[in-house]
């Protein structure tokens, strides 16, 4: 009798500390997710649930899978809130769905990239692309639901990459052209006896019709900013959103181009007797 006393208080304190781990599975997942639409009840309800359900030990599960659990059955509601005909219900499910992505959008890998204005862009594209797909009839989304906050992260992160990709084009073409017309303006007139010195007219003029014949305009692009704007490397690595080292080896390819210019380098050699 004694014996059997035990285990059901064993069995009982087990019992209890199951239900207190759904319960914090269950509020981790409201406050990521699904805030003022859920209450914290219906989703330990649920998770417990689905556990008990598919369990096939009598090993306690780990709050980590607990966690997934809820948060499963919450990306579902959330979706469902999303599609709702109610503009509360879809004003309280944009609210979270922004802060999740705002928040997986802080941790991705993109984040560095991205400025606080660039970020808010980024985030504002993916609500107004998810608007579209929720007001259709019937509603875009996952194949689950239960994987929409996978889904929606997908579509964030897609834009983001997006985002920074045509940042880099439209900041090299800006530079292309500041550059190509710094090059057009490029001339002795003006310019410091030691340079006069250095280059004579017909000199300067095989110069830049060299670098202008370059099919490679990034490698157009370093030697006009670097070598006669005066560029640091990293200053125009940071402006077109590229790494140092990609500078550096364009650099090295554009120099080696040059070098292949025979015109060029005669003319070189001819001024260094």
């Amino acid at each position: 009798m004694t014996r059997k006393l035990g285990i059901e208080t064993q069995m009982l304190e087990r019992r209890g500390d199951l239900e207190q781990k759904v319960r914090e599975a269950a509020e981790y997942a409201i406050h990521q997710c699904i805030q003022n639409l859920l209450p914290v009840e219906v989703v330990a309800e649920h998770v417990m649930e689905e556990w008990l359900g598919q369990a096939k030990s009598q090993e306690e599960p780990s709050l980590e899978l607990l966690r997934r659990l809820a948060l499963r059955y919450c990306s579902r509601r959330l979706y469902m809130a999303c599609c709702s005909s109610d503009e509360q219900t879809r004003d309280y499910a944009f609210d979270n769905l922004r802060r999740y992505l705002q928040q997986s959008l802080s941790r991705s890998r993109y984040a560095r990239a991205l400025s606080e204005n660039a970020a808010e862009d980024v985030l504002q594209q993916t609500l107004t692309d998810l608007h579209r797909l929720f007001t259709q009839r019937p509603p875009g989304g996952p194949d689950d639901p239960a994987a929409f906050l996978k889904w929606a992260q997908t579509i964030l992160l897609h834009n983001a990459h997006a985002f920074l990709q045509r940042s880099k084009r439209e900041a090299a073409i800006s530079l292309e052209a500041q550059t190509e017309a710094y090059l057009d303006q490029f001339t002795l007139d003006g310019r410091p006896d030691q340079v006069e010195e250095l280059l004579t007219r017909e000199l300067q003029h095989l110069l830049k019709s060299a670098i202008l014949s370059l099919k490679n305009p990034r490698y157009r692009l370093v030697l006009i900013c670097i070598f006669l704007a005066g560029m640091e490397e990293s200053e125009l690595a940071e402006a077109i959103g590229v790494q140092v080292q990609d500078i550096y080896l364009w650099r090295h390819r554009a120099l080696k181009a040059l070098r292949s210019n025979r015109e060029l380098m005669e003319a070189l050699r001819s001024w260094l007797r």
